[in-house]
């Protein structure tokens, strides 16, 4: 009983030492698809519905095509639609949505790992406790 206690305070501290040494959002090396795929697709989502960015030409071009239809629209909300784009291109290149940005996603990611973490000490933790039980059982 003394190795599982000793056992369950060392990676308790171990825990700790990795959440005090885990690398900082900014610092963490990202795959190249996570820094040309799934990030630059969130830098379009956020700059579509953020006001702040491109949410008022998006909204003006949306209703535009609503209301010539969208294939007549193509043609009819040339303006809307070149306002949209040249905002989306702005933001695209934007230094400081790229970073908040990228340190959501880091962020999403790191909590995705430490849940799989988790989840895997539990599993542990049920697995040798039916191992126990098993063992009393013979």
């Amino acid at each position: 009983m003394s190795e599982s206690s000793s056992s369950a305070s060392s990676s308790g501290e171990q825990s700790k030492f990795d959440q005090e040494n885990a690398p900082k959002p900014s610092k963490m090396l990202l795959l190249r698809a996570e820094r040309d795929i799934l990030i630059n697709d969130m830098v379009r989502e956020k700059a579509k519905e953020d006001v702040k960015y491109c949410f008022n030409h998006f909204a003006e071009m949306s209703k535009c095509q609503q209301e010539h239809g969208i294939v007549s629209g193509l043609w009819k909300c040339t303006e809307q639609n070149k306002a949209f784009k040249m905002c989306m291109q702005w933001a695209f290149y934007d230094p400081e949505l790229r970073d908040s940005c990228k340190e959501e996603y880091v962020q999403r990611k790191r909590e995705a790992v430490q849940k799989n973490k988790e989840q895997e000490l539990e599993n542990q933790i049920r697995l040798k406790v039916i191992n126990d039980w098993m063992a009393n059982q013979k």
